[in-house]
């Protein structure tokens, strides 16, 4: 039955199932982002870590490593230096040990600041997004060469990592903050995201 041979309620029986139709495609569409951003929301707690003053201090991409939870330049004018360890004559392990000092200096093996592109920085003193974060960790060029398997090891045995959740107290005696997840939470998350398919956020 072609178009023009129907008559005005076939026509409009037709057009409706096709809207019908249409709209269930729509709709499955929809469910399917859905279930996308789901599935890209895994990273959100590991963003959470990464962009907390006990990571972010020295994922910085300024020419100086901040520190305290207000992420205030690094006092005594201290510089990144030529190899991130600090300029000659205020180099980090002079100062930092390895491991924090009751003076309220803190201190883990190998104290440095993270080279310059593996910051996590969109401008000085404010955080990537979530899903730029989620691409340079993803980037080797950025994150040190490292595949999925070999950032989990990372996260979970370097010692400069597990200080962020033993930080000890500040100058002043007081406790510093950890990161919002608690580093056993956040490996699992981690390997949620990983076995997900390490999807970022757009």
């Amino acid at each position: 039955m072609t178009w023009r041979s129907m008559t005005w309620r076939q026509r409009t029986s037709r057009l409706v199932t096709r809207c019908l139709r249409l709209r269930r495609l729509l709709v499955a569409a929809a469910l399917g982002s859905l279930t996308a951003c789901s599935t890209d929301s895994t990273f959100s707690p590991i963003a959470r870590v990464l962009v907390s003053p006990r990571c972010l201090n020295c994922h910085t991409m300024t020419y100086f490593p901040r520190q305290g939870e207000d992420r205030h330049p690094h006092l005594f004018l201290v510089a990144r230096g030529p190899e991130d360890h600090g300029a000659v004559g205020k180099r980090c392990n002079e100062c930092h040990q390895t491991q924090n000092q009751g003076n309220g200096v803190p201190g883990a093996p190998n104290w440095r600041l993270a080279p310059l592109q593996m910051a996590w920085e969109s401008e000085p003193g404010k955080a990537l997004s979530e899903g730029a974060l989620c691409r340079r960790l993803l980037d080797l060029s950025h994150n040190g060469h490292r595949n999925l398997e070999q950032l989990a090891e990372h996260l979970a045995t370097e010692r400069l990592v597990l200080w962020a959740w033993a930080p000890g107290r500040n100058l002043d005696g007081e406790q510093r903050a950890t990161p919002p997840v608690e580093h056993e939470q956040f490996l699992q998350a981690f390997r949620g995201w990983r076995a997900a398919g390490a999807r970022c956020p757009p």
